[in-house]
């Protein structure tokens, strides 16, 4: 009953799910098992004060700004089914039982393609979040890191997040720097939580001018002529429909 085996670009095997036809050796009827009808699933990943309060401040929801803006794009393939969201805190995608408990949770099948997009440090966690999931079998098609940080010592004792340096994994990975001609207080807590500062590896990698915290702007900015993060997120998608 296993589906087709395909191997990707990366090298990782995937299992391809479709309707088979299934005899029993009593029964000579054709049973048709059902088409899973989810093509994409999206978690959105909150840095700290986002989801829940962090050392007395938010929550603030930036990603959550940014999740709400993205599903009313694809708010026809949401009712037909074809598209999930979730949103996400940073600390509820770090270690195999909080992956297990709020991430697996949500995927219909293993080949079903996966997007990642993390703000802050949990743009840091779900970096992290794209090398396991793509160890255990499962498709990262593309990963979204919005101002990472979490190379400061400070902030990891404090905060639940990885002390390695991520290491994506992921068809395609977009990264985009929060560097504002006009800076906030957003920005001086980025510096002292030290971001994640990458030279190599993302198929985008650009700075924009937009502060920290402003997580749709930096989903919503162009950066790839006039296209925006959301918008090549949005394309990925629906390449995997007729």
């Amino acid at each position: 009953m296993a589906g087709e085996t395909v191997t990707c670009a990366k090298g990782n095997n995937y299992k391809l799910h479709k309707e088979h036809a299934l005899t029993d050796k009593k029964d000579v009827s054709v049973k048709a098992v059902p088409v899973e009808s989810t093509k994409a699933v999206v978690v959105f990943i909150g840095g700290a004060g986002d989801k829940e309060r962090y050392y007395f401040s938010g929550p603030y929801r930036n990603i959550q700004l940014a999740r709400l803006g993205f599903d009313k794009r694809t708010e026809a393939l949401r009712d037909e089914g074809k598209y999930k969201s979730e949103w996400l805190g940073y600390n509820e995608v770090r270690g195999k039982q909080d992956i297990q408990r709020h991430v697996l949770s949500l995927i219909p099948y293993k080949s079903c393609p996966i997007y990642i997009v993390g703000h802050s440090l949990g743009a840091w966690n779900g970096a992290h979040l794209s090398k396991q999931m793509s160890e255990w079998g499962y498709r990262i098609q593309m990963l979204i890191t919005l101002d990472p940080v979490g190379e400061g010592a400070l902030v990891w004792v404090g905060s639940d997040i990885y002390r390695k340096r991520p290491e994506p994994a992921a068809a395609e990975w977009i990264n985009i720097k929060a560097m504002p001609i006009q800076r906030d207080s957003s920005d001086g807590v980025a510096d002292f939580g030290e971001k994640w500062l990458i030279s190599c590896g993302p198929s985008i990698n650009v700075d924009v001018n937009t502060s920290h915290a402003d997580a749709l702007g930096l989903f919503t900015t162009p950066i790839a002529g006039s296209k925006s993060a959301s918008d090549l997120l949005l394309e990925s998608i629906m390449k995997d429909f007729p």
